[in-house]
């Protein structure tokens, strides 16, 4: 679902490799060196000290929600985001913010679909204006099995932070779309590349310093982190939440694509809070600054050799399908639970004699797990001395999606800076 960690899917199948050569050779410690490389600087980080007690302004809708309207599936992103349009008009979008590591400059996605005749998305931008809300563009870059490579994205970083125009190049972006604000999303960047960490910080407040001149916020979308090597440090090793907490405006947490080696869910509250205790750990000025990201799909594994095999994501109107489509036969009853109230799950072995699990959420599952996680966040402190307020984002805005959600969440995540 995700190239999202769009390189998250495709990175997970390094995971396997990564333990195995842990095993033979020990773990391998990313050290990036402290301190902050560019004058000015500390300035930056004595006014982002001064405002992380404010929430920023960052939606405009009734509901505090920002959805991903994809480049690809702009289409039924578009019948989706107008569905809850007056709720709901906030949006960032993929699609005109893919980067060529070799130029510095950014393109539109080649399977765009937003308008006939052309890649552009400058449609969807007017269309979330005249609706009333904010446009978000999210810089990313290709790091699947047909993209640029682990080297080839750290390369990059590593040129914009010696080079202005790859800077430029994304203030142009945003100038020339009517944008209202940046969502950096660079998911692919090797771990073991000399000072990643620190040169991935140094990118990211060079950024921020050209969007403040602007005066646009700029996020940072960071994978999932519950400790400085978890079981997904083969991803997020070139991510350090303490340096990048001091880098934008605000970030975007991936919760999302919790469960991978074994059938689970996609996010739960226990692990959230695993996730707010290590943001607490590293950046807890950012508190109230964080957009908590959830996903709107699923997953399914198979057992093969008695181990189990992700299969991929699978999006919500697939995975309410697919279980009507399973005879009751088939059915692990005592293995499955429609109604569980966190995560619908299904086990069923298929006529060939092959055991497959599905995970997804429904919209009452969404809804308890983002009630409950509110109220976990008001009880910290950095809530109530900001009197801050939970804002999520969604991936992605399709037709595909658990459309009841939306209203319903109105009474739980009201927009307190609309």
């Amino acid at each position: 679902m995700h190239q999202r960690s769009r390189g998250l899917l495709t990175g997970l199948l390094l995971i396997a490799l990564a333990i195995g050569l842990t095993l033979l050779m020990g773990v391998v410690r990313a050290r990036a060196p402290l301190g902050f490389l560019w004058s000015g600087s500390n300035l930056a980080l004595q006014q982002q000290s001064q405002a992380s007690t404010q929430t920023p302004h960052l939606l405009n809708g009734k509901l505090a929600s920002l959805g991903w309207i994809v480049g690809r599936d702009c289409q039924r992103g578009l019948q989706a985001y107008l569905q809850t349009a007056d709720i709901n008009p906030d949006a960032a979008l993929v699609g005109s913010g893919w980067v060529n590591p070799l130029t510095g400059q950014l393109m539109n996605g080649e399977s765009n679909n937003c308008q006939p005749g052309t890649l552009s998305m400058d449609n969807v931008v007017r269309l979330i204006h005249s609706k009333g809300g904010k446009a978000y563009l999210t810089v990313t870059m290709e790091t699947d099995a047909t993209g640029w490579t682990a080297q080839q994205q750290s390369d990059y970083i590593k040129a914009a932070t010696q080079q202005p125009a790859y800077i430029q190049a994304i203030v142009n972006v945003v100038k020339q779309g009517n944008y209202d604000g940046v969502i950096m999303d660079l998911e692919g960047a090797d771990r073991t590349y000399p000072h990643i960490q620190q040169l991935f910080a140094d990118y990211n407040r060079l950024v921020w310093k050209a969007l403040q001149a602007l005066h646009k916020p700029y996020g940072i979308a960071l994978i999932h982190k519950v400790a400085d090597q978890d079981d997904y440090y083969n991803l997020n090793g070139f991510e350090n939440w303490s340096l990048l907490g001091r880098c934008a405006d605000f970030i975007v947490i991936m919760s999302l694509d919790q469960s991978y080696i074994t059938p689970g869910p996609t996010v739960s509250v226990p692990w959230l809070k695993q996730i707010l205790a290590y943001a607490l750990k590293t950046m807890p000025q950012m508190l109230p600054r964080i957009v908590w990201e959830f996903p709107l799909y699923g997953a399914r594994w198979h057992l093969a050799g008695g181990q189990w095999i992700f299969d991929g994501g699978l999006n919500y109107s697939d995975a309410v399908a697919l279980v009507k489509s399973i005879p009751a036969a088939q059915i692990d009853q005592q293995a499955s639970n429609l109604n569980d109230p966190y995560a619908a799950h299904l086990v069923y072995t298929d006529s060939a004699g092959v055991t497959h699990a599905v995970w997804y959420h429904t919209a009452e599952n969404l809804l308890r797990i983002i009630r409950e996680f509110r109220d976990i966040l008001k009880g910290t402190p950095q809530f109530q001395s900001a009197q801050a307020f939970l804002q999520i984002a969604v991936w992605y805005r399709a037709t595909w999606e658990p459309g009841t959600l939306w209203r319903s969440l109105l009474p739980v995540l009201p927009n307190a800076g609309a």
